[in-house]
């Protein structure tokens, strides 16, 4: 059997007035790997960050086994000093200043006994469970030479996989990734893959990246309105297990709609029949009065049994199952009068001595839908920020079509206006104002009426990134460019997307690992 890492029971956390769990359950083991979905705001992270312990519950019982370590890649990165190095980072921790205390005691004989109390802690902490750091690097595909970099001059794809690099290292008894897929390139995907799928301890992973979750993870925890919803499969066997689950909801639905209909038509049949029972035949009147007398009571019997059970049923009303989709995501473009929107003439980048790309030619038309696949660092993104002019190509020319209306949506949505709010940034660029605002937040379906007023650098990547969603449809363009669009999004938000983008009749040209975002969206595909 295998063991119990942590078990809680009714348990409930509320951040003021907003519930976010009411009376949840769970239980992990050791073996487990999970994927943990919901849309955005349901409480994710905060459920990750309950088991870490960083947020304590307001009520419910919880434990967890004794010595339990716990490693966490965090969505997004803070770190402690602006110039600490990705080696440092990567050592912070108990296990490191726990190896630096033994080995001050061992260049002192006279603390032996010291040294051996830490060495019991240090392997309680599961010390000797941590993996090479040589061996982990080179699958996230980490040069050596980075580790002596400071972390604040790393990009933010290097940033992130320092830290996956660190949650896996430790390798601890519960494991908490939070969109460990984004920057990474579909040869680490698999190492990952391998890597997870090695680990004994448990592991709660929560990704964009279907195909991932489906080929990674035994079971999934599903979020939603408060509650958890636990089941024993892959992606592919919750969404199975949805589909029963509908059909269920659906006949028990429908069946009690039928029972009100049933149940009002018997309730008016007595309400406006004859009142009296029919006139005797033998002018037996006192007889005839105790029959009146007894038909009455027998119909108003009737009619109350029939009306408490209509009660009983209106007070336990089911809601319609029909489940929550977001139809109001579209792109209206604006007319591209060419066939061919942008052209790329013989066009070179380098950075110093590294060539991304030389005397490159390519046409991007009205109607395509291309991805940019290759490994990371091969130039994909700059090849968008040329494109978009953000950066200047070193050789060759790129040609716009006069009509061409072009917007660039980037990985990690960081160029808003970060001391802005999203009312003070739409009012600048769109000038909106808050109802308006408002108006087309609910025309497009994606919610954040809440954060309006709040500056975008306190919201969450996949807040800002519903927002910057909003903001691409505003500008009615004809040509998207798309970096790792996937990342941050919900299921839901996610799928409406991927719809908006299929009816867009523009042309589009993005960068994603995504294998079920470039399935449903690609016609082209340029390697790099």
């Amino acid at each position: 059997m295998s063991k119990l890492l942590i078990q809680f029971s009714h348990l409930f956390k509320s951040f003021g007035s907003n519930l976010i769990f009411d009376d949840i359950s769970l239980s992990i083991n050791q073996g487990e790997i999970f994927a943990l979905i919901g849309e955005n705001g349901s409480g994710k992270t905060t459920l990750l960050n309950l088991l870490t312990g960083t947020v304590l519950p307001d009520a419910g019982v919880f434990s967890k086994a004794s010595n339990l370590s716990i490693g966490f890649l965090p969505q997004e990165i803070s770190l402690p000093r602006l110039d600490i190095s990705a080696r440092a980072y990567i050592e912070e921790g108990p296990l490191s200043e726990l190896e630096r205390q033994m080995q001050a005691c061992l260049d002192q004989p006279d603390r032996l006994a010291e040294w051996e109390k830490l060495h019991e802690r240090y392997e309680q902490l599961g010390g000797y469970q941590r993996l090479p750091i040589e061996k982990i690097l080179s699958g996230l595909k980490l040069e050596t030479s980075l580790l002596d970099l400071s972390m604040a001059t790393l990009s933010s794809g290097q940033r992130v996989r320092i830290a996956l690099a660190k949650a896996l290292i430790e390798n601890p008894d519960l494991l908490l990734l939070d969109e460990p897929t984004n920057h990474l390139d579909q040869e680490i995907l698999e190492w990952l893959k391998k890597t997870l799928s090695c680990r004994q301890g448990s592991t709660i992973i929560v990704s964009h990246d279907r195909k991932f979750l489906n080929e990674t993870c035994n079971h999934l925890i599903e979020i939603k309105n408060g509650k958890l919803s636990c089941y024993g499969g892959n992606y592919d066997f919750y969404l199975k297990e949805k589909e029963k689950l509908l059909e269920k909801q659906i006949k028990a639905f429908e069946a009690q709609e039928e029972e009100r209909k049933i149940l009002k038509q018997k309730i008016k049949a007595i309400t406006f029949s004859e009142k009296k029972a029919p006139p005797p035949s033998d002018r037996n009147i006192m007889a005839y009065d105790r029959r009146g007398e007894h038909h009455q009571k027998f119909l108003q019997h009737n009619l109350d049994v029939l009306k408490a059970k209509l009660t009983e049923i209106e007070e336990n009303l089911l809601k319609h199952p029909k489940p929550k989709n977001i139809k109001g995501l579209r792109f209206s473009s604006t007319p591209l009068a060419s066939s061919v929107a942008i052209e790329l003439d013989n066009i070179s980048k380098a950075f110093g001595e590294k060539i991304l790309f030389s005397d490159f030619n390519k046409r991007i038309c009205k109607g395509d839908r291309i991805i940019l696949s290759g490994p990371n660092g091969c130039g994909k993104t700059t090849l968008l920020r040329c494109i978009a002019g953000l950066l200047s190509v070193d050789a060759g020319v790129i040609r716009y079509a006069p009509t061409a209306k072009i917007v660039y949506l980037d990985q990690e949505v960081e160029f808003l206006p970060m001391g802005k709010t999203p009312f003070e940034y739409f009012e600048n660029r769109f000038n909106l104002s808050e109802e308006d605002l408002r108006k087309e937040l609910h025309k497009a379906a994606i919610g954040g009426y809440e954060l309006l007023n709040r500056p975008f650098s306190t919201l969450s990547v996949g807040q800002r990134k519903r927002l910057m969603l909003l903001s691409l449809i505003l500008e009615t363009p004809n040509v998207l460019l798309l970096d790792e669009p996937t990342n941050h999004l919900d299921f839901l938000t996610l799928e409406a997307f991927e719809t908006a983008l299929l009816n867009f009749d523009g042309a589009i040209l993005a960068v994603s690992h995504d294998f079920t975002f470039i399935d449903k969206i690609a016609n082209q595909e340029w390697k790099f």
